[in-house]
């Protein structure tokens, strides 16, 4: 009997259940069958831009300023009877979590801590670096801000995302704000920002002189063998902090649902950072250390697996407040080198392509507050973040025209500056309404140096016609926010928004030259369904014009019901699509397109539902609650729907806590995937619904957690899981076969200590 459950049987019950009973800041839309976990508090600072300059062909080788007006209703967390919430900034739309132990569980990858947030999904990628969507707006046109840096990812495949570099088990704070951020927080937010950060500097308390301590965890996975341990230490006075962060996580190949391995989803990452801290009356400043090295990570729908990726980053920042007002101040570096071949798996089919990457990210971002009045505070800053990016392929021997006798560049030299300045005005007009209005200008300068391929035989033509334009490119991107919060009374709020948003394109979108599409197009693809893409010099930046609203309504004491709906349209001129490259030589791979990125008008909307409500107390307390969200968007120049858009989903939990003791259980229903982009001939998916459980337990200083992921080991392909590489093979027949599935059952266990 078939594992699959059918839409007709789960999806109208999820979504009668969602608007009916549920609760706040459940878990949101997410392709793979893990759990709901809490979130953190951050501050977010945003980077900078720079400036550019070509390079030749090269050899073969927490103080943060509280805003003037208290936060309007701070609003349950949901689905995690542990999950501390606290309020975030004023900010509409905006959603924050404290991270606990239970967030690790299923995970270490940082990505999965925002799955929790209604909106929320994700494209499948590594065992630590699946790449988030919000509201159907992913990667790159995502703010996403890692212990108050920007950092890019520096791979064709984009197999290093920003929050790859924090290890899920060293977050102690994360937060989403959904469609509209303001202009402080950041440029190139297309569809949002996601941040997360480290765990706050402990200090002495006044008169204790010295204290010190730190925790200990540990978690088993059954389904890929995975297990994961980390370390926090730290030790303080009252003016003077250090601490130690170092995680380490490492997992087999996972099974399906059927019982078959997921090819390439074994990996091993390690992740380690000092961080260190003083203050001084108001004033507060550090220096932070960090360093990772994953040995290998497999990518199950890319051809390429990652082989090496080590990075470190220094990360300093100052930060006062004042009489009128608050200073801040960051400085930034993170360089990566980044190695990508096949795995064992891949290398059995006699696959073999080396290739190197290295980039780097620096930047800085000065900011500040100024109290007008009692109501009224003006923020300006000014930013920098400068980019630099090398993707070379080294010769493979014996392969000559087509891999060898000369090393391939991708990307020679390249350069990503941004330049931005900002001013933005937040005013309480009354006790119930606040507006926030901002602007934006940021100046992105790219260029890269000349290219070649392995021989001019195969490549030469492309290399000399990329090489006789003018690579160098600036665009003056102006972006506008504002927004409103009215709060009439203790049980509704009511929040507004309209912006317009920019987002210049990346250096693959624009460098990448090759018009060969059987394989060097192919390895320029972070999308997962193994098409051929080549890049475009003349894109011009995206612009979207976005409105949301969103309203709740709830008990005055937020502790016995809640709903909020939140609903959102975007209509992007330039997008950044695709057409059929008409170019294209030497492919594509049998069944797979020969892509070209393009400028093209969009259109997304859609719609959240969260609810919450508290049943009672029997043998303790128990709550159920839940989420539904849906999201459409069109690509009106092709005229088809977008690519990777998460199909309808909804969850239900239903919690329990007694006295130390929280058990969830949850069901994750999602529909089927029949809106596909036909451009890219996506894969289409079918409905299925997941039952996950979850238990924990904590006394004195020891807290145990246990859970089952996928109960019924159901069989389901992920909605953003795109195809396998392994199992296509090159052969157009195999692909209706070839839909990466998610994990089957895993039993999951961990132990945290603090002392």
């Amino acid at each position: 009997m078939s594992k699959r459950v059918r839409t007709v049987a789960v999806l109208p019950l999820s979504v009668a259940l969602a608007i009916s009973t549920v609760h706040a800041e459940a878990v949101a839309q997410q392709t793979d069958a893990e759990q709901a976990t809490p979130l953190p508090a951050v501050t977010v600072e945003a980077p900078a831009a720079s400036k550019a300059k070509k390079k030749a062909i090269k050899n073969q080788q927490t103080v943060s300023p509280a805003p003037l007006a208290a936060s309007a209703t701070e609003e349950p967390e949901a689905m995690t009877p542990a999950s501390v919430v606290t309020s975030v900034e004023n900010v509409p739309f905006a959603r924050q979590q404290t991270v606990n132990p239970q967030s690790t569980l299923a995970s270490n990858d940082s990505a999965r801590l925002f799955q929790s947030f209604p909106g929320m999904s994700f494209q499948t990628g590594g065992g630590v670096s699946s790449l988030p969507y919000l509201n159907g707006f992913g990667d790159d046109r995502l703010k996403i801000v890692v212990n108050g840096m920007t950092l890019t990812s520096s791979c064709g495949n984009h197999m290093n995302p920003a929050l790859s570099y924090l290890d899920a088990s060293a977050a102690g704070n994360a937060y989403v704000i959904a469609g509209i951020t303001p202009v402080s927080m950041g440029g190139d937010s297309l569809g949002g920002t996601l941040a997360v950060e480290s765990a706050t500097p402990r200090f002495a308390l006044a008169g204790e002189g010295f204290t010190a301590g730190g925790r200990i965890s540990t978690n088993y996975r059954s389904n890929g063998d995975g297990i994961g341990a980390s370390v926090h230490a730290y030790a303080a006075t009252e003016d003077l902090s250090i601490a130690y962060t170092g995680s380490t996580t490492s997992a087999r190949q996972y099974k399906d649902g059927s019982g078959r391995t997921v090819d390439s989803t074994q990996y091993k990452s390690t992740n380690h950072l000092l961080q260190t801290a003083g203050r001084s009356g108001n004033y507060r400043f550090g220096v932070d250390f960090g360093w990772q090295s994953i040995p290998y990570q497999g990518f199950t729908n890319q051809y390429m697996d990652m082989t090496d990726n080590k990075s470190f980053s220094v990360n300093a920042y100052y930060k006062a407040q004042f009489d009128w007002g608050f200073a801040e101040a960051r400085v930034y570096r993170q360089a990566i080198r980044h190695s990508m071949e096949m795995l064992a798996d891949k290398a059995s089919l006699g696959w073999v392509m080396p290739m190197e990457t290295r980039g780097s990210d620096i930047g800085y971002d000065l900011k500040a507050g100024i109290n007008l009045d009692a109501a009224t505070q003006l923020r300006v800053g000014h930013e920098y973040h400068r980019y630099r990016l090398d993707d070379w392929w080294p010769p493979v021997a014996g392969t000559a025209p087509m891999m060898a006798p000369d090393t391939y560049w991708n990307v020679n030299g390249g350069e990503r500056d941004r330049v931005a300045v900002y001013a933005e005005l937040e005013h309480q007009w009354t006790a119930a309404w606040t507006s926030l209005v901002g602007a934006r200008l940021d100046h992105v300068k790219t260029d890269t140096g000349d290219v070649q391929g392995y021989s001019d035989m195969m490549y030469g033509a492309d290399a000399a016609a990329f090489n006789a334009q003018n690579h160098s490119r600036s665009d003056n991107n102006i972006d506008v926010t504002a927004t409103a919060r009215y709060v009439p009374d203790a049980t509704q709020a009511y929040d507004f928004g309209i912006a317009r948003k920019t987002r210049s394109p990346n250096l693959y979108e624009r460098y990448a030259w090759s018009n060969e599409s059987f394989m060097a197009g192919s390895m320029v693809n972070w999308f997962g369904d193994l098409n051929a893409y080549v890049g475009n010099i003349d894109l011009k930046p995206e612009v979207a014009h976005s409105i949301r609203a969103s309203a709740s309504w709830h008990d005055a004491e937020h502790r016995d019901w809640h709903v909020k709906i939140s609903g959102y349209f975007s209509h992007v001129t330039d997008y950044i699509g695709v057409e059929s490259n008409p170019l294209s030589y030497m492919g594509p791979a049998p069944g797979r397109r020969a892509l070209r990125f393009v400028n093209h008008d969009a259109q997304l909307g859609g719609v959240d539902l969260e609810a919450m409500k508290a049943l009672g107390h029997w043998w303790g307390d128990w709550n159920i609650g839940g989420t539904f969200s849906y999201v459409a968007g069109r690509d009106l120049d092709n005229d088809t729907y977008l690519f990777n858009i998460m199909p309808a989903n909804a969850r239900i939990a239903l919690s329990h806590s007694l006295g130390n003791w929280t058990n969830v259980a949850e069901v994750q229903a999602v529909a089927t995937k029949n809106r596909v982009d036909e451009v890219r001939d996506e894969g289409r998916t079918g409905a299925f619904a997941l039952l996950n459980l979850r238990s924990s337990y904590a006394m004195d200083r020891i807290r145990f957690d246990v859970g089952v992921d996928n109960v019924f080991d159901t069989d389901y392909e992920l909605p953003l899981g795109g195809y396998s590489a392994f199992l296509y093979r090159y052969d157009a027949s195999n692909l209706s076969g070839a839909g990466v599935h998610g994990p089957g059952r895993s039993f999951n266990v961990g132990l945290t200590v603090d002392f």
